[in-house]
């Protein structure tokens, strides 16, 4: 498989090399992670030594690609030129698996600022600057920018994976504050969506082991004496015009096949000293300027029991529960009574529901008793008693499992409340 070779348009520095085999002159060879070009052809058989270019300019045969002056130029060992030997290497603008080994030059060999993807060659000024995944020591830069579609940086692969920082500035002045740190994500075109922003915990072993956690922490005390912790904030973006605000959310990862899924906490800060105050908890929605508010939910459809508050607690204020208004019961839409069975008669739902059809016979069935459960009916048909059944196994007050309760017709309304799964109490208490 022969490569094309590179052609020399003006002198550059050159450097011995001991070569292997023979090499035509121009042929690209790696030395390490730095492509250079081969000066005069070498024939092994009368000296194994010869010389490699290392700068200059080169015209060298390219991928059918464009490629702009300016533009970072890599060598791919495996690349197809537009003319030569497929997979015998050429230069290419892609970084990705690639060495660098010049930039485009100025004035490209047709006579313009940048190669067609027809051109056989792309004009290169040849450095044998180091461009490798890893750099040894520390680098200074003003701004680092991606040459391709990804900028990759990653820790070390060791016995322990090495460890990435980004960290934000330390101001030299008294008075002004550290450096920012910002993660964005890129602007999306004139009608595509901008792009994303993941932190991601590590994939644990292949065997064992956790999940890396992902920790978002304050900035810690300064080293006076009265200094406040930092804030941190998870924030949607901001909507425009009539589109929405960007949501915040928090979820906890998906439970394996046996296994629960991650719980979500949100704990105030705790008081250190004697006589501090441990940090408020406050869940509130967003100003309505000008619109209507929106209500808090807690539990919807997959939550089992909503607990709030610590009952067990010895301290004085432990279970206590403040209202700003007092809490509402759900209100659902009327239900007609059914049979005179347990079996036939209609279901009511926890909270308040009207009754109709009352005729001193025909019943209706309470929900399955759980602690706490509260029903109240109201019977919207005068001079007739309504009869109430518990649902199955359970029971109304001293009656049997079972049994129904007549509820009469001057009672106004009833209150139903469950002491725990198998047994309701009426207010008035009167069966």
């Amino acid at each position: 498989m022969a490569q094309t070779p590179c052609i020399r348009v003006s002198e550059g520095k050159r450097v011995d090399h001991e070569f292997a085999a023979d090499a035509k002159a121009g042929v690209v060879v790696e030395v390490g992670t730095i492509p250079m070009i081969v000066s005069s052809a070498v024939d092994y058989s009368e000296a194994t030594r010869g010389e490699l270019d290392v700068g200059g300019l080169w015209d060298i045969p390219q991928a059918a690609e464009i490629i702009t002056a300016g533009d970072a130029v890599y060598w791919d060992n495996n690349g197809s030129p537009v003319t030569g030997t497929a997979l015998s290497g050429c230069a290419t603008g892609t970084a990705t698996g690639n060495n660098l080994i010049g930039v485009a030059a100025p004035l490209q060999p047709n006579g313009t600022t940048a190669t067609a993807a027809t051109d056989t060659y792309v004009r290169v000024l040849v450095t044998a600057a180091k461009r490798t995944a890893t750099i040894a020591g520390s680098v200074t830069a003003d701004d680092i920018t991606a040459s391709d579609a990804t900028l990759a940086i990653a820790g070390l692969a060791a016995a322990q994976g090495g460890l990435i920082s980004i960290t934000g500035g330390t101001s030299s002045d008294t008075g002004n504050v550290g450096g920012v740190v910002t993660i964005t994500g890129g602007t999306g075109g004139a009608t595509s969506n901008g792009a994303a922003v993941t932190i991601t915990g590590g994939s644990p072993g292949a065997t064992s082991g956790t999940g890396g956690a992902v920790t978002i922490v304050g900035g810690a005390y300064g080293a006076g004496t009265n200094y406040t912790g930092g804030a941190a904030s998870v924030t949607g973006g901001a909507g425009k015009g009539s589109g929405n605000g960007g949501a915040a959310s928090l979820v906890g990862g998906v439970g394996g096949a046996t296994g629960a899924g991650g719980a979500i906490a949100i704990t105030s800060g705790a008081s250190a000293g004697a006589s501090g105050t441990a940090g408020a908890v406050a869940i509130d929605t967003g100003a309505a300027t000008g619109g209507t508010g929106a209500g808090i939910t807690l539990g919807t459809t997959n939550a089992t029991t909503v607990n709030i508050g610590n009952a067990s607690s010895t301290s004085a204020a432990g279970g206590i529960w403040t209202f700003a208004k007092m809490f509402r019961l759900p209100v659902n839409a009327s239900v007609a009574v059914g049979g005179t069975a347990q079996a036939n008669a209609n279901a009511v739902s926890e909270g308040f529901t009207v009754v109709t059809g009352a005729d001193d016979t025909a019943a209706v069935k309470l929900p399955t008793a759980v602690a706490g459960a509260v029903v109240i009916i109201k019977s919207s048909t005068a001079s007739k008693n309504l009869v109430v059944f518990p649902n199955t196994s359970d029971a109304i007050n001293a009656l049997s499992a079972n049994a129904s309760y007549n509820f009469t017709s001057d009672a106004g309304m009833g209150l139903f409340i469950a002491a725990d799964s198998t047994t309701w109490y009426s207010l008035p208490l009167d069966a």
